[in-house]
């Protein structure tokens, strides 16, 4: 019996174990689940927030691969607008497109953003933000 106890005590700790390395990254750094937090809506970001976390997460894109959906990427190719404008448009003074929306199926922040492409020409880029982990992701864009 006692070493039926130690093999369930073995096997709970390294499904423990298991379950917290799910939400680890491979920087190295502890994300945060944002799907087991229920109740507590954030407030969205202000302008000057939302511009400084997306220009840190712009930084970073080189380590965390793109930053586009693939309906964004893909899905639209007659708009005629590349990752370059969406960069182009975030980097650069915008103004939000209308007031954010709260997304509770994804738990974060939907943003319409009003810029303009590399060149000139009006765009609105569509962002899902994760504050927690400071990271985006373009969900669709266009003219």
């Amino acid at each position: 019996m006692e070493c039926r106890h130690e093999a369930n005590e073995g096997d709970q700790r390294v499904q423990a174990l298991a379950r917290s390395a799910q939400n680890w990254t491979l920087s190295g750094k502890k994300r945060l689940d944002n799907m087991s937090i229920e109740g507590y809506i954030p407030p969205y970001l202000d302008k000057s927030a939302l511009r400084a976390l997306l220009l840190e997460a712009l930084n970073n894109a080189p380590q965390l691969g793109t930053v586009e959906t693939y309906h964004a990427r893909f899905d639209h190719l007659e708009r005629g607008l590349s990752v370059d404008d969406v960069i182009h448009g975030l980097e650069r003074e915008w103004e939000f497109d209308r007031k954010p929306d709260f997304n509770k199926d994804e738990w974060q922040w939907k943003y319409r953003i009003a810029t303009e492409s590399i060149d000139g020409d009006a765009i609105v880029i569509v962002i899902a933000v994760d504050t927690a982990n400071r990271s985006f992701e373009v969900v669709t864009r266009w003219k």
